[in-house]
Formats: C-alpha cells, sequence, structure tokens
C-alpha cells in the first residue's frame, strides 16, 4: 500500500476558503471511499498537506489529478512510502481544523508557522503521528448550496 504526502499553496481568497474547503473534503472522501483510499488533510496559513494511502497506481492517480487542480499550487510531493495497514483507515478523508499543537510541532521544527513545504523528511513521521492523534473536525465546513448562494458575505 502506498502512502503518498503533499504540501501545497492555495491562492488566498477567504471568500472562498470555506467552499473550497467543503467541496474539497465532499469530493474526496465520496471518491476515497468507493476506491478504498484513506487519509488526512490540514489545512492552515494557505496551505494544504495531505496524506493518501491506498493502492498504488489509484493513489498516484489521484494524485496527478490533484496537481491538475487550480486550488492547488507549488505542489511538493514528499517521499512515498510503503505502509502494510492505512495509518488512516478509519476515515476516507480525516479533515483537522488549525491547531495550537500542530503550531508548537512546527515551531519545535524552528518555523515561525504552519510551513509543509519547509519539512524536512525526518519531521514528516511527528506530524504524521500529532495529525493520526488529534481529534477530526466533525463540523461541516460549509451548506451544500454554499454561503454565496444564502445571500451573505462572511466577515472572518
Amino acid at each position: 500500500m502506498l502512502q503518498l504526502c503533499y504540501a501545497s499553496e492555495r491562492i488566498e481568497s477567504e471568500q472562498e476558503l470555506l467552499q473550497d474547503l467543503s467541496d474539497i473534503l465532499s469530493v474526496a472522501r465520496k471518491f476515497n471511499k468507493a476506491h478504498q483510499i484513506n487519509g488526512v488533510l490540514y489545512y492552515s496559513h494557505g496551505k494544504f498537506f495531505q496524506c493518501l494511502e491506498g493502492e498504488a497506481e489509484v493513489v498516484e492517480n489521484l494524485f496527478q489529478s490533484i496537481c491538475r487542480d487550480p486550488r492547488h499550487h507549488q505542489v511538493l510531493r514528499f517521499q512515498d512510502a510503503t505502509v502494510e495497514r492505512p495509518h488512516f483507515s478509519e476515515w476516507s478523508m480525516k479533515y483537522v481544523h488549525k491547531h495550537s499543537e500542530i503550531s508548537s510541532l512546527f515551531s519545535r521544527f524552528g518555523l515561525g508557522q504552519f510551513e509543509p513545504h519547509a519539512l524536512q523528511q525526518e519531521q514528516l513521521s511527528g506530524f504524521l503521528e500529532l495529525l493520526y492523534r488529534l481529534d477530526e473536525n466533525q463540523a461541516n465546513l460549509a451548506s451544500p448550496q454554499g454561503y454565496k448562494q444564502r445571500g451573505y458575505i462572511p466577515y472572518f
């Protein structure tokens, strides 16, 4: 089983952030469940980190699709790993909110904020372990209609 982790940047547009995250999670969870892929997604400071685990060819094809997604820029693929069993087997796509423990971990790595592109390979396992341990965000990020169709603009 292939474990593929990557980091990418998002061109910031706060008005579309919740909708983008909601759309990504909705599509990922449906696709991943149908294709026996497990994983985790973390987003903070305009940057994504995602780890995918599953059959190598399926995960590779999914990653190529992600690289073509206009929401992902400066995609950095970390060294692949082979795993005997998925670490995120309980989730088709776990989502972890911005978290103080992750901020603390990146501070210990000598980084001022969440900078997944600066992770060294040996730091990756500690970060993955923390993501596995943290609770998943259970709340819906946005209505299936999207906030734009509800007639207001968010102020956060």
